[in-house]
């Protein structure tokens, strides 16, 4: 007689599974890492946006403040801008209970000079890995 197969059997079907799950294992911290990438690069747009616009109205009046415009953040920073006379320093502060609440880039910052840094980002990192120059 002649057997004829139907369909997978139960150990073909767990090394599938056991296969898809090593694949997730490895490939979700890559990707959430890779999301986390593009949101910094956000804020750090943001900043970049935030400090030519007030570098434009400094131009116009050799002050800045009065300064219109200015963005408040989006869903994972919020940009706070610290305005005098004559300098400004705008931070990109992560907010509470989102995925970048616990960056390991931290928190963002600009100044009137030039001059960028991050703020509670982890030891060992510098402004060229969070900031991409």
């Amino acid at each position: 007689m002649r057997r004829s197969n139907r369909g997978f059997t139960l150990i073909e079907i767990m090394i599938v599974i056991a296969i898809i799950g090593i694949v997730i294992t490895i490939g979700y911290p890559s990707l959430t890492e890779y999301v986390k990438k593009g949101r910094r690069a956000d804020a750090v747009g943001l900043l970049s946006d935030q400090a030519q616009i007030l570098e434009r109205f400094y131009s116009k009046g050799s002050v800045y403040t009065g300064v219109t415009g200015l963005s408040a953040g989006n869903d994972y920073y919020t940009i706070t801008p610290t305005i005098t006379d004559q300098t400004f320093l705008v931070t990109a502060v992560r907010k509470a209970g989102t995925a970048m609440a616990t960056d390991k880039c931290g928190d963002f910052t600009i100044t009137s000079t030039g001059v960028r840094s991050m703020v509670n980002a982890t030891a060992g990192l510098v402004t060229k890995d969070c900031w991409g120059r």
